[in-house]
């Protein structure tokens, strides 16, 4: 009997286009992509991973396993100072996610040409409140990796929905 409010309460969240955050929902049969040019291990790759799971899908190295092909040619990260205080001590800094990729059906055929996802974040570093703000770019740098990965889907998506 208590089961039957839960049953109710999921039915009408997935009917009404309810998804987890962050969740990038490809097609059911295009929900196992295969990754070229990085190693699964990677940081990007984990991410791409952990956002197919959140729709019941997977990451792999075997394109006969997948309905499409992700081949990253490049991730980038810069940082470069913006502003300097009185003292010429940098104090603010601009950070750069880039990724180069390119995506195709296993048999080849191109789905999207080569192209780049730039992520750009500002972040703040007064000499005065320095602990902490090591941490503080690392998770910036993961929340921008995180965003590139979505993104990433996303373009996938849209050209695997108006394929068909």
């Amino acid at each position: 009997m208590r089961l039957l409010p839960l049953l109710l309460a999921w039915s009408l969240l997935s009917g009404c286009g309810f998804h987890l955050r962050g969740a990038v929902d490809l097609p059911p049969d295009e929900r196992v992509v295969a990754l070229a040019g990085i190693g699964l291990d990677r940081p990007f790759a984990r991410e791409l991973q952990r956002l197919l799971e959140l729709v019941e899908g997977r990451l792999t190295r075997d394109p006969k396993e997948a309905g499409s092909v992700v081949v990253v040619h490049q991730i980038q990260q810069d940082r470069r100072i913006v502003s300097l205080d009185e003292h010429g001590k940098a104090i603010e800094f601009e950070l750069v996610y880039r990724v180069r990729f390119e995506a195709r059906k296993p048999d080849g055929r191109v789905l999207l040409p080569m192209q780049t996802i730039t992520i750009r974040r500002i972040y703040l570093n007064p000499q005065f409140q320095i602990i902490g703000k090591s941490e503080e770019e690392s998770v910036i740098r993961e929340e921008m990796r995180r965003e590139a990965a979505r993104t990433l889907l996303r373009r996938l998506r849209r050209v695997l929905v108006n394929a068909d």
